[in-house]
């Protein structure tokens, strides 16, 4: 397996939109059981690739990153990154954690918060079209994110990242054993799940 990352901004200012639909078109999240039915693990993740990849990287919102085998062109998973203010509330934070925020963020002394512009790890998702997910693992899809994150750290950079997950055991047990920390939760106003907020340090 020879691993690259493709850029779809880049590849959309190169005309190549036609090439980026084409690896899109190739994802899924549904995993199939042994009595031949498949379920969907995370249509989320497959709806927002499908339908909004594109239009949010022309709009500069967020980029999303294609992970494909360059032996036989298969898409074996994608991440989006995007780049926003963050406010974490001091509040059940470790003290390691505070002592790294405290360097390079803004303490409200009267809410307990700390203000930090921060990376948004927003999509994360393995494609379930190719071998059922096997190819890659979560946590080499997660190499691959974190060395994007430090080649964008490098030029501008930056050194906290989060995310937001469904309330889901198998993804807290991921993402905390990615040295991703609990900092708090929301409530979607879209959808009404409550998900959990984790960040980590690049």
């Amino acid at each position: 397996m020879i691993i690259s990352v493709m850029n779809v901004r880049d590849m959309l200012i190169d005309s190549h939109e036609d090439i980026v639909k084409s690896y899109i078109e190739m994802f899924s999240c549904e995993k199939h059981r042994d009595d031949g039915t498949a379920r969907s693990l995370n249509p989320d993740i497959e709806h927002f690739l499908h339908y909004n990849a594109i239009q949010f990287a022309k709009m500069k919102t967020a980029v999303t990153y294609l992970v494909i085998d360059l032996e036989d062109g298969a898409l074996l998973g994608y991440f989006t990154l995007a780049h926003k203010p963050l406010c974490v509330t001091a509040d059940g934070l470790s003290r390691k954690v505070r002592d790294q925020l405290k360097w390079f963020s803004k303490l409200d002394e009267s809410e307990q918060s700390y203000t930090v512009s921060a990376f948004l790890l927003a999509q994360f998702g393995k494609n379930y079209g190719v071998e059922d997910g096997k190819r890659i693992t979560g946590a080499e899809l997660m190499a691959v994110a974190m060395e994007q994150l430090r080649n964008v750290q490098n030029q501008i950079g930056g050194t906290l990242v989060y995310l937001d997950c469904e309330a889901n055991a198998g993804l807290i047990r991921f993402y905390e054993g990615q040295n991703f920390s609990l900092f708090g939760e929301r409530l979607s106003e879209n959808d009404g799940k409550r998900y959990l907020q984790y960040l980590s340090f690049v």
